[in-house]
């Protein structure tokens, strides 16, 4: 009922909302720099989101984490600012800075309101464009990086992906981690941070991302001034392949849990290619279905579900915590096959699409959002522009597509478990 409550609201508001004029999203280049601006006057947030492209795969062992290094540091003093100064300005204002380094890419962000603007800019193009590294700052963001890093073993969902995706992706750049490794943290050195800034921060790597009530005249300006001394080229950004083919395989990690934590990881297609649309309606339904069978009907776990993640090189998961890991798996690996084999009726595949679009246009409400989706489509998914047409693409999806795409992509799986591998049953695990 509440689901039901919920799409109805939305899709009233939606109704409504069509009936005025979409805010006209323009891509350009300003200084050698690309940058899509959607205006809105709707609200008075400004989100702004700079893209360093190449992510992983300009990456070494001895480099991994270190544009996350890099974004730790940008607040911590810069060209114009000293630590205390950037934070009391920021403070003052509203504005928010953060940095993240992605498997495809670095970003940093700032969000900031209408009335702040050019605080926030001026905070923003400092700590992404004009970090100094201060040796004194140095080692505090390294232990708490190197802290993040060991605690990542101790929480079981994160050990359990970093397990399966380094057995996915031996002998592929996504297998060197942008988030980092101790042995790389450790050695780092504040000279090695400020040459690889200056080798990476190029035109020819980067993309603008903003989204709010900004014109189009006074944001060129800004760039063309914050931007226009960067070199043009240089530390040029590395595409990484496909997935690398996998047999079906199993690494299963001894714990002594109340539970055992499962995901099985396959190799798909990523935002720009045609299947993806179908892909994720399949992975929608799949995940449903999963939920039906495993926790409602059998009550073999409470978290369950299927999903598609939005990488270059990207992969679907399946993923339980349960008691009895190979009962449970059972009944996935049924409801796998049963989407493979089994026609699905149109009003069945509009159930599922239609909660994953309420879902994904309620997350699309921020500015900050809409920026992130943007820019992600026009890195990963073939143009900005194919991110307004996914709604469509999902709605006009056909039966017959589902099971084509899950006969293509749900399989070969690499799977990772924690827990009590008495329970394990290999060969179930290797089966598909």
């Amino acid at each position: 009922m509440n689901r039901a409550v919920t799409l109805l609201g939305l899709l009233a508001a939606t109704s409504l909302a069509a009936q005025q004029p979409a805010p006209a999203v323009a891509k350009f280049t300003v200084a050698g720099i690309p940058v899509i601006l959607k205006p809105i006057a709707a609200n008075e947030v400004i989100a702004v989101r700079l893209y360093l492209r190449g992510g992983s795969a300009n990456l070494t062992p001895a480099t991994a984490g270190i544009e996350r290094f890099i974004g730790a540091m940008a607040t911590q003093g810069t060209a114009k600012y000293g630590k205390d100064a950037f934070a009391a300005r920021a403070t003052a204002t509203g504005v928010e800075f953060s940095a993240e380094a992605d498997r495809d890419y670095t970003v940093f962000t700032a969000r900031g309101v209408r009335e702040h603007w050019d605080e926030t800019w001026d905070l923003f193009t400092q700590a992404a464009l004009h970090p100094t590294f201060p040796e004194t700052e140095i080692g505090v963001a390294r232990d708490q990086i190197l802290n993040d890093l060991r605690q990542r073993h101790d929480d079981a969902d994160t050990y359990l992906r970093w397990l399966a995706d380094s057995a996915l992706f031996t002998g592929h750049p996504y297998a060197v981690d942008a988030t980092g490794a101790e042995a790389s943290i450790t050695k780092l050195t504040r000279a090695d941070l400020a040459r690889w800034h200056a080798q990476r921060m190029t035109k020819e790597n980067l993309l603008l991302v903003v989204v709010g009530n900004v014109p189009r005249p006074e944001l060129q300006a800004k760039v063309a001034a914050a931007f226009g001394a960067l070199p043009a080229r240089g530390g040029t950004a590395v595409v990484p392949p496909a997935p690398p083919a996998r047999t079906p395989s199993v690494t299963v990690v001894q714990r002594d849990l109340p539970t055992n934590y499962v995901v099985g990881e396959f190799p798909t297609v990523g935002l720009a290619d045609g299947d993806y649309p179908a892909l994720r309606a399949a992975m929608e339904i799949l995940s449903d279905r999963l939920f039906e069978e495993v926790r409602t009907k059998r009550n073999l776990s409470y978290a369950v579900f299927a999903g598609l993640q939005n990488h270059r090189a990207n992969t679907g998961i399946i993923y339980v915590t349960a008691v009895e890991p190979d009962t449970t798996l059972k009944v996935m690996l049924a409801e796998v096959q049963r989407l493979q084999e089994e026609p699905i009726s149109l009003p069945r595949i509009g159930q599922s699409i239609n909660t994953y679009l309420t879902q994904y246009l309620m997350g699309q409400e921020a500015n900050m959002s809409q920026a992130d989706r943007l820019g992600r489509y026009e890195l990963l998914g073939g143009g900005w522009q194919r991110a307004e047409a996914l709604i469509n693409q999902i709605r006009a999806v056909r039966p017959e597509e589902i099971q084509r795409v899950a006969q293509r992509y749900l399989r070969n799986f690499t799977f990772a478990v924690i827990g009590d591998s008495t329970k394990i049953d290999r060969k179930l695990f290797t089966s598909r």
